[in-house]
């Protein structure tokens, strides 16, 4: 707990005690023990922690205790949907940039990607993935990214008239992501 000197009568008070304090001593300002920062008003009211004695002696010489597990920041949310794909897009663009693509850039591109049928399969993986994409984005726009790509796999490589294995659409998923966000298939939001 943060202790306080009071600049009037020279008390050291614990925070608790400040208030009472300031009715007795009417023109009290308060300096903070730890960090000699002083507070007028109620201003000390604000200042719930400061600087450690090993801090305030040993400067930078202290090495930083790692937080034990229960005061650690809980984990992060997951990521939305948009935000992976967003971020996926980036690497496959900077992949392509690189020639690490493997596929031309003179790549058909066309805008009308078809709905997802059990009947109708595009022959190329790539759309085939694409398809299967806007399929389950719209089915499920609050998936993760990563349950997104296992069902849009489990999708193609099931499909009846599908020609690609598993493998070949887990390798064919990163190109499909950035065909699906080039052709609008999947919409980005802020």
């Amino acid at each position: 707990m943060v202790s306080f000197v009071c600049n009037y009568c020279q008390e050291t008070l614990k925070k608790a005690k400040l208030d009472p304090h300031t009715q007795r001593c009417r023109n009290a300002t308060f300096s903070c023990i730890d960090c000699s920062v002083d507070f007028a008003g109620t201003a000390y009211r604000e200042h719930t922690s400061c600087i450690s004695e090993t801090e305030k002696y040993q400067g930078k010489m202290k090495k930083a205790k790692p937080a034990p597990r229960a005061a650690q920041k809980p984990a992060s949310a997951p990521q939305s949907t948009v935000d992976q794909l967003v971020a996926k897009a980036q690497q496959i663009e900077d992949a392509i940039a690189a020639g690490s693509a493997g596929e031309s850039s003179k790549r058909k591109r066309d805008s009308g990607v078809p709905a997802w049928d059990s009947a109708e399969l595009p022959a190329d993986t790539v759309d085939a993935l694409v398809a299967a994409l806007a399929h389950a984005c719209a089915s499920e726009p609050g998936v993760a990214f990563g349950d997104l790509k296992k069902k849009c796999i489990r999708m193609v490589a099931k499909h009846p008239k599908a020609t690609a294995s598993k493998s070949e659409a887990k390798s064919a998923f990163d190109r499909a992501v950035l065909a699906a966000l080039v052709r609008g298939v999947v919409a980005l939001s802020a």
